[in-house]
This record gives C-alpha cells, sequence and structure tokens, in this order.
C-alpha cells in the first residue's frame, strides 16, 4: 500500500472530497505502473489502496468518495469475477501467456 500526502489539502479550500480524488489519482497512477497492462491486476491494485483511503473518510462523504473511486476502476470486491478455465485468477490473463509466474 501507498501512502498519499495530504499535501493538496490547503490548496483545495479543505474540499476533503478533493483531496481524496487527487489522492485516487496517485493511487491511479501508482496502481497502473507494474500492472503488466492488465486491467483486472490494475483494478485489484487501485481498490486495495482506495480501500485504505475509503477507510479514512468520514461516513457522511463515503457514497459520494466510493463514485469518485469507481471513477479510476475501483471494485470493492463483492462479486468475484468468473474468469473460467486456462485464466489467471489474479491478472485475467490466459495462462499461457499469462506473466505473473503462477502457472507451469
Amino acid at each position: 500500500m501507498t501512502q498519499y500526502s495530504n499535501d493538496n489539502h490547503a490548496s483545495n479550500g479543505g474540499d476533503p472530497l478533493s483531496t481524496l480524488r487527487t489522492q485516487f489519482e496517485e493511487a491511479a497512477a501508482e496502481a497502473n505502473r507494474g500492472c503488466g497492462l492488465s486491467y483486472e491486476l490494475y483494478v485489484r491494485r487501485f481498490s486495495a489502496d482506495a480501500n485504505s483511503l475509503l477507510a479514512a473518510i468520514e461516513p457522511a462523504l463515503r457514497d459520494e468518495a466510493i463514485q469518485i473511486a469507481a471513477e479510476f476502476g475501483y471494485d470493492d470486491g463483492e462479486e468475484e469475477p468468473d474468469y473460467g478455465p486456462g485464466v489467471c485468477t489474479l491478472t485475467g490473463i490466459d495462462d499461457y501467456c499469462c506473466p505473473c509466474g503462477r502457472h507451469p
């Protein structure tokens, strides 16, 4: 998990949702690095960081915060993806082409 600063808090007038959007942008950029162009892996990485950021938001703003996170691909993990046989459950890529190293 990456630590995101609140340096933008003062520059956006103290609006917690604007600060959170900036933190989501940083988390999305970080999740994109090293995901191997796998959208599923990007979503997993971004969602892990987003969960930490969402845990710190006020309960009254949580629904709006989740909507902002969804713009960046946030997945709350309630639905399990159905990849089927021969597809990596980590990356969503065919086992024979997957670079994750978990396949023979």
